[in-house]
């Protein structure tokens, strides 16, 4: 075989070996788009079927208790909705400006510690605005790496059962299932805060209570 067949020879196996990878890789990122896309309409169709109850999803968390701006009052109830199984759990309240309130998302590491994952910002109309992380002062939580909150976030799940309006929970579900690169982002950007604040001031910022909000996503265009 001459030189010249034999590039050519060369570059056609490269061509056949390489193609599947970037139409595979090319698939995936469409059945990812396509799963986020899904998972959005249920949340969609969870927040229109409670408004033509006359409902919506903070009206629901509350469970029929009065609205309270305080840190310390938890909806639906004290303790809020713990999957004993999972091991994640919520609640939800109110004392943050430019919000109606927001949820607490919560899971267990490896040795039964409690992590907090994200807060989910709400507006009145039970519509979701925001995702965030906390400083550990707010929860009182274990500090855990990113790598470690994202494995944490990929499986959430809390039972709808566990609740008497199963949509609420299921709403909180699809939030990590159709946000899931915004929260895996908000880890990340999280820990950066977190290593320049320790480079500035030589010491962790987990009790400075001049930081409750450490990195911060707002949801648009959803509804």
């Amino acid at each position: 075989m001459n030189r010249r067949n034999f590039i050519k020879s060369t570059a056609a196996i490269t061509a056949a070996i390489f193609l599947p990878v970037k139409l595979n890789a090319g698939k995936i990122i469409d059945l990812t788009a396509l799963k986020v896309t899904e998972y959005k309409k249920k949340i969609i169709f969870i927040i229109e079927a409670l408004k033509r109850e006359g409902s919506n999803l903070v009206l629901k968390i509350m469970n029929g208790k009065e609205y309270v701006f305080n840190p310390y009052t938890h909806y639906p109830f004290d303790g809020g909705i713990k999957d004993e199984e999972s091991g994640y759990r919520l609640f939800f309240h109110a004392h943050r400006e430019n919000e109606y309130g927001h949820f607490h998302t919560f899971a267990k590491n490896e040795d039964g510690e409690l992590i907090h994952l994200i807060l989910i910002s709400m507006n009145k109309i039970g519509e979701p605005i925001g995702l965030a992380t906390v400083n550990g002062w707010v929860t009182g939580d274990k500090y855990e790496n990113s790598d470690t909150l994202k494995k944490l976030a990929d499986s959430f799940y809390i039972n709808p059962k566990l609740y008497e309006d199963e949509k609420t929970i299921q709403f909180i579900n699809y939030i990590f299932k159709a946000y899931s690169n915004e929260i895996n982002e908000l880890f990340i950007l999280r820990d950066k805060w977190i290593a320049d604040y320790v480079s500035k001031n030589f010491r962790e910022p987990f009790e400075d209570r001049e930081f409750e909000i450490l990195s911060y996503k707002e949801i648009t265009n959803l509804l």
